[in-house]
Order: structure tokens, then C-alpha cells, then sequence
């Protein structure tokens, strides 16, 4: 055997050598140039966060209110953002129209800055202009 590996090392046999190789590294557990790649450990999941445990809560409300109750009048949130959608300025705006007059100065002085800001940057960029 040790004369055929000879052989096989300076190029006699061809492509022998691979297979010889092979036989021989898997026959005798030497297998470093072998690199196997073990599947991912699975992670751990916690299946009841509240977002996973409320999923699809409202989806019955048709079936068992007759229709009359829509899920968006459900939701719990301010009243400005209550089955409303639109980008920061249109929320601020919203927001300044319905509650603004039972805000704080600081608060409501800080929202004026914040509509000026928004209005001059899509006024001045973006696909709005």
C-alpha cells in the first residue's frame, strides 16, 4: 500500500490520488480538510408574549356583533391617531386641531417647532414638492 500511495503522491496514477486520499483520510478518522457545517441550534421562543397572545383577537367581531362593531373603534390609543393614518406632519397637525388647546406651553410651543420643521423640510424635499 505504501508503494501505491508513493505512486499516487507524484502524479502516476492520475486522479486515483483523490480517491485514495479520500478512502484513506474518511478510513482512519482523519478528516481535516473534510469541513461539515452542523445545522443552527434552534432558539428559544417565548410563544405567549402579549403580541403573539392577542394575535387575531379582534378577527371575530363581525361573526359575533352582527357586523354593527368595526375593530378600529375598538383600539385604544389617542384620540387624534384612532383609526387615522398619514406621515408626522399630518399627525402633528391632527394632533395641534383636536387636543391642542389642553396642552402645556412647553409642550404645545414644542409641537409648533416641530410642524414648522416638518413643513419646510417636505416643502423644500422629497417626492411631495
Amino acid at each position: 500500500m505504501g508503494s501505491l500511495l508513493q505512486l499516487a503522491r507524484w502524479g502516476l496514477l492520475g486522479r486515483s490520488l483523490s480517491l485514495v486520499q479520500t478512502a484513506r483520510s474518511l478510513h482512519c478518522g482523519v478528516a481535516s480538510w473534510i469541513h461539515v457545517k452542523l445545522p443552527p441550534e434552534p432558539k428559544e421562543v417565548d410563544r405567549w408574549t402579549e403580541k403573539r397572545a392577542l394575535f387575531g383577537v379582534y378577527d371575530n367581531i363581525g361573526i359575533l356583533g352582527d357586523f354593527q362593531v368595526h375593530p378600529k373603534d375598538l383600539i385604544i390609543g389617542p384620540s387624534w391617531l384612532r383609526g387615522w393614518r398619514g406621515n408626522e406632519l399630518q399627525r402633528c397637525i391632527r394632533k395641534k386641531q383636536i387636543v391642542g388647546h389642553r396642552m402645556f406651553d412647553q409642550d404645545y410651543k414644542n409641537l409648533n417647532k416641530r410642524i414648522r420643521f416638518l413643513y419646510r423640510r417636505f416643502n423644500r424635499t422629497g417626492k411631495h414638492r
